[in-house]
């Protein structure tokens, strides 16, 4: 029986489910910061102790593997909407059950040493520094994945939206823009920053001011909350605010909406 040391194991642990946590965000195009990721990871990590409790029943490890992935995607993702948050939820524990499923497999046909496997959790006998080198690779490989595969064609960055605001319906070309980050401050809810000249200024009411900082400075928008909201007449189900902005549109395009909503 190899000995297992709880430090190594916690390390181990929440470096992988970092690694994944990484992985989702990648996926959802979530804006959220390395910080909240590595609050998720160490949750994960302190509830990997749990494959030491003295049961090994499946029903029961399905219950914590899923609670602790809801978890850790909550504090990582935080919740918006019952919606993204099953998504969310959903597509991190698809990711584990992979990883997991992958790493079960090479160690069924491999039988290497220093691989340990207890309940689903994972214990690597490696040294720190071979442990760094492998952060870099991994890292390196999702770097040069997503470049890879990132299309940057004009077709996928336009999108139609409309915006139902005072029981009219307003039809804005729009660009997805991922540095388009821009939040209502007081809900925190996605922005769409919009021309002005869109909208008929004497039926605008309930008005919001809405802070951004951007490359070309820092500034305040005059923000409005949407009563429905349509992208390629797909129905965005969440809260959303639009912002008016001033002069800073050419031709067609009237308008930049967050990259996370295109991805729901």
């Amino acid at each position: 029986m190899q000995t297992i040391y709880a430090d190594v194991f916690f390390f181990i642990n929440m470096f992988v489910d970092f690694l994944l946590l990484l992985c989702v965000k990648r996926i959802i195009h979530s804006p959220v910061s390395y910080t909240r990721l590595l609050l998720g990871a160490l949750t994960g990590a302190i509830l990997s102790f749990t494959a030491f409790l003295p049961f090994n029943h499946f029903p029961i490890n399905i219950f914590f593997n899923v609670f602790t992935l809801a978890l850790s995607s909550i504090i990582s993702f935080g919740y918006k909407n019952k919606q993204r948050f099953i998504k969310n939820t959903v597509i991190l524990v698809i990711i584990t059950f992979l990883y997991s499923g992958a790493l079960i497999a090479f160690y069924n046909v491999f039988k290497p040493n220093g691989i340990v496997i207890i309940n689903n959790a994972v214990y690597f006998n490696i040294s720190p520094l071979l442990l760094i080198v492998l952060t870099l690779i991994i890292y390196i490989i999702l770097f040069a994945f997503k470049k890879l595969f990132k299309n940057n064609s004009c077709s996928n960055l336009i999108h139609n939206v409309k915006i139902y605001y005072s029981n009219k319906e307003y039809n804005i070309k729009c660009k997805v823009d991922s540095g388009c980050n821009v939040k209502e401050p007081f809900s925190n809810d996605n922005v769409i920053i919009v021309d002005k000249s869109e909208f008929e200024a004497n039926n605008m009411s309930n008005m919001r001011i809405i802070p951004y900082n951007s490359l070309g400075g820092k500034g305040i928008l005059k923000g409005y909350k949407a009563e429905k909201v349509f992208i390629d007449d797909k129905p965005i189900n969440e809260e959303i605010y639009f912002g008016l902005s001033d002069n800073i549109f050419s031709g067609n395009i009237k308008g930049l909406v967050p990259v996370e909503l295109i991805k729901e």
